[in-house]
């Protein structure tokens, strides 16, 4: 199980309620066995920008659904890298619905099958009306692979 830092994982949490109606997504680093160097970092969902240049490709906009910058994640990437630290838990929100790993989470989560960063947890936060109602984390079960829920 890996440790994380309460501090960062409400601070995920303010994160789902700022960005409300909107999804939020981040990324938090740091060392496995400890919570004493997690590094949160709050990510932008572009998917509205996505959505507006080609709504046939991207048909959801960022209510329904999130895509990390992907010149945040290298630099994050490579911020991990340098500071040996490993990225320990990818999080976004669930406007005005439940706290689930939806299949889309599941497809942007694994690569060819498998899962993209295997150690790494997922939280997925749901609010309502500017709520928080529930969150989930979520961890890649070899054996069954297939990503479950874990407490």
């Amino acid at each position: 199980m890996i440790s994380l830092a309460a501090d960062k994982l409400e601070d995920a949490r303010q994160h789902a309620l700022d960005e409300y109606p909107y999804e939020c997504c981040g990324i938090i680093i740091g060392k496995p066995d400890t919570d004493k160097e997690d590094i949160l970092f709050r990510c932008t969902n572009i998917q509205n920008q996505l959505h507006q240049k080609d709504p046939q490709t991207f048909v959801r906009d960022a209510r329904t659904a999130f895509y990390i910058d992907p010149k945040e994640l290298m630099a994050i990437l490579r911020e991990a890298e340098q500071k040996k630290l490993a990225i320990k838990l990818f999080y976004h929100s669930h406007p005005e619905h439940d706290a689930y790993f939806s299949e889309e989470d599941k497809a942007m989560a694994l690569f060819d099958g498998q899962p993209t960063y295997p150690e790494a947890r997922y939280l997925v936060i749901s609010v309502y009306n500017r709520e928080i109602r529930d969150q989930a984390f979520f961890e890649w079960n070899s054996d069954s692979q297939s990503f479950e829920k874990r407490g």
